[in-house]
């Protein structure tokens, strides 16, 4: 079978600017598309389930192993593994583990509301991104971790280092990409203080995430090194994705006036638009996966060993096989579930805090945020993790 290729560059301002002309036209290709630049890709959501669900084939060797840790559980094939490290945290991670989160969570909200509202009748505007939407899930999973509140600005700025780690492009020049080699330092700087924080917590136990691996039954048997590197992907993921969603929210409340008004008459609908942002719009946008011993056979082509693959799970949001009027944001749409989470094995551990905290902020701008609109437009700096980097809202009255 003759495999359709393109020359595109996944990592380009232009794909961050407005990426949906471009995964539509991977789509319109085929199942299966070979990029020039290295990578197998698939803008199907069909295909994109296929291969994350086959994780025995579609390793998490290459970019996924190297940005997290050989042996954090998110890079981990083999299920049994996989598992026992993922469970110590579950309970945590669960409904009844974030329902007691909610207090903290308002509280923190209403805060950074109260100092976003001082901003915008002082200077007229402000910029949500970083008063709001950043800081939020960056206090919850410190304040879950037992991390002091005087850490969080260096977290956040080595969280967006390693967030931006992919930023030249793939393959990655590990030894010279100035983003890469960034995004190094500042994960072994946050594994160093995360390492502390272990040693700390066998002498001072306590209810916190840090305190749960240290102590718990798989403690035994896996060295600090790997306590350090599942802690790391924890905090990692557990604020730079969920700032994107808000980042997502306060941009459709602001622009979608009809879509704020009736979610400010019916709050019932939160839930049902706050997936509809995420399959619309996405966060992470790619899921990279390198093909095991032996190859694999994908929507009718077989892909060697080594080879590297690409799933657009942000555009497989907007599969016309799968979703009717893909392109319309529509918060009445028949509830399908998306990719946004990942899929199988790889499922977010975080999905129901991240639910928790996008939900909670939504109601407190809804209850506190005056109309507004845009003082400037709102810009994408990132393809891969896709979020707006300057919300500048005026009033609207």
């Amino acid at each position: 079978m003759s495999v359709p290729s393109v020359d595109i560059n996944l990592y380009g301002p232009e794909m961050a600017a407005d990426p949906w002309p471009v995964v539509r036209h991977i789509r319109e290709l085929g199942p299966l598309v070979w990029n020039e630049r290295g990578q197998w890709i698939t803008a199907h959501d069909r295909v994109c389930r296929q291969i994350m669900s086959r994780h025995e084939e579609a390793t998490m060797k290459g970019v996924m192993t190297s940005t997290f840790g050989e042996g954090a559980f998110i890079t981990m094939d083999d299920k049994q593994s996989h598992n026992a490290l993922r469970n110590v945290w579950v309970h945590a991670f669960g409904k009844n583990g974030v329902d007691g989160l909610i207090p903290f969570t308002r509280q923190m909200i209403e805060g950074r509301l109260d100092a976003a509202l001082a901003m915008l009748d002082a200077d007229g505007t402000v910029d949500m991104q970083p008063v709001f939407c950043r800081p939020i899930p960056a206090y919850v999973i410190a304040h879950m971790m037992g991390v002091g509140e005087e850490m969080i600005p260096t977290i956040v700025e080595w969280s967006d280092n390693m967030a931006t780690g992919t930023t030249s492009g793939h393959p990655i020049d590990y030894e010279n990409d100035f983003y890469w080699l960034r995004a190094e330092k500042s994960r072994a700087d946050l594994a160093d203080f995360l390492l502390e924080q272990v040693q700390y917590r066998r002498d001072n136990p306590g209810e916190d995430l840090i305190s749960r691996i240290v102590h718990s039954e798989i403690a035994a048997t896996t060295p600090d090194w790997q306590m350090v590197v599942n802690l790391r992907q924890l905090l990692f993921a557990g604020n730079e994705t969920t700032s994107n969603w808000l980042g997502h929210l306060v941009h459709i409340l602001g622009s979608r006036p009809d879509v704020r008004a009736e979610l400010a008459a019916d709050r019932s609908l939160i839930p049902q638009a706050l997936e509809e942002m995420l399959r619309w719009l996405g966060i992470v946008q790619a899921v990279p996966r390198m093909v095991g011993e032996g190859g694999m056979d994908v929507a009718g082509t077989h892909v060697p060993e080594g080879a590297h693959i690409m799933a657009l799970i942000g555009a497989a949001g907007r599969d016309p096989e799968r979703y009717a009027d893909p392109d319309t944001f529509d918060i009445h749409r028949e509830a399908k579930p998306h990719l946004g989470f990942g899929f199988g094995m790889h499922t977010c551990l975080g999905a129901i805090l991240a639910r928790m905290e996008t939900a909670q902020a939504a109601n407190a701008l809804l209850d506190r945020m005056p109309p507004y609109r845009f003082a400037e437009p709102v810009t994408y700096d990132s393809f891969m993790l896709r979020g707006p980097s300057r919300l500048v809202i005026e009033r609207a009255d």
